[in-house]
């Protein structure tokens, strides 16, 4: 049976063993982190990570990094189960639980219209996970910056925005703007050039409008 515990509460091995059988099979490299930055999350106050475990051993993990401790804005930097137990159930548990959790995630999501299969899990059916829990978007032109210094950014990137009732179709800008900033200025982006600038352009007004994810 599967049980979910916090990061924290497990040692070590465990969050090895979640990066190598959960994490690692299912993100291409210039959207993984390394084992050794995972781990870090340990220490850090801002981040938070759920674990799903099953007879002791990771099947599933959720991660989730704020610029402050108890800012009302959050990134889902990653959600995954293990390659054998997708479409299982694991994720929703784990995403029903980070739902509940947070005022307000955003989520790093591969468009499906500019990303093809590549071996870790088909985008289309990822959109459709979501879709389902009731992520929408933000109508941002959005990149997912460098993971660390000297990877590329991963262009034709959707946000996902999920908050514990229905997401409705405009948002307040300000918070939003907010923990982007940070979360560029941290990943090495310069605001004032593109493609940071021209997402932050679209983040001016007092809100900012919500779509629908694509459907296949």
């Amino acid at each position: 049976m599967v049980e979910l515990v916090e990061g924290g509460s497990q040692p070590e091995q465990v969050w090895r063993d979640g990066y190598a059988e959960v994490l690692a099979p299912s993100f291409p490299a210039d959207e993984l982190i390394t084992e050794e930055e995972f781990l870090a999350a340990r220490e850090r106050p801002t981040s938070s990570v759920l674990l799903a475990l099953d007879e002791g051993m990771p099947v599933g993990l959720s991660m989730v990094d704020r610029t402050l401790a108890g800012a009302p804005v959050a990134l889902l930097s990653y959600l995954a189960s293990h390659p054998t137990r997708r479409a299982r159930g694991v994720g929703s548990l784990l995403m029903e639980q980070v739902r509940a959790r947070e005022p307000m995630l955003l989520i790093e999501i591969e468009d499906p219209r500019e990303h093809a299969e590549r071996g870790f899990g088909d985008p289309w059916r990822r959109i459709e996970f979501y879709r389902r829990h009731g992520v929408r978007a933000l109508d941002v032109p959005f990149f997912q910056p460098p993971v660390a210094p000297g990877r590329p950014r991963v262009e034709g990137m959707l946000l996902g925005v999920l908050t514990p009732a229905a997401v409705p179709d405009q948002m307040a800008t300000a918070p939003i703007r907010a923990y982007l900033e940070d979360y560029l200025r941290g990943s090495g982006e310069d605001l004032d050039q593109p493609p940071a600038s021209t997402l932050l352009a679209a983040l001016t007004g007092p809100t900012v409008r919500v779509v629908d994810l694509p459907a296949a």
